[in-house]
């Protein structure tokens, strides 16, 4: 499933996220539905969007955020994807293995495993 957000021209920091689709805006409460007029906003796939929002439009079947533009984060970003530095770790090579039991043996992460051969 997808989500659609929306941007209030009244107050540029209130935003509106729900279900993609003219029928999901339409069921919007009326009173959120007047603090407009919206303009369109960034979309997506929900499995994308961060925690609390997934948790929200699961229930609500909508959210409200208050937020500046250049400060809304409507996706979870993961730091170990993004970070080049983690690629190239001296410890693990890269390979995705953790060091368990203080340190006196590894367990190697699942895709590692499979890309070893291993799996």
């Amino acid at each position: 499933m997808r989500y659609k957000s929306w941007r209030s021209r009244k107050d540029t920091s209130l935003h509106v996220l729900c279900a993609e689709g003219s029928k999901a805006f339409e069921s919007l409460p009326v009173a959120i539905r007047n603090l407009g007029p919206w303009t369109g906003g960034p979309e997506g796939e929900i499995a994308k969007l961060r925690l609390p929002y997934r948790i929200l439009l699961n229930e609500q079947k909508f959210v409200v955020i208050h937020a500046h533009v250049s400060q809304l984060q409507l996706e979870a970003t993961r730091a170990q994807e993004l970070h080049p530095a983690n690629t190239d770790c001296p410890e693990c090579k890269g390979k995705g293995e953790v060091p368990q039991h203080g340190g006196l043996s590894r367990r190697p992460v699942p895709d590692a495993m499979a890309k070893d051969g291993l799996g």
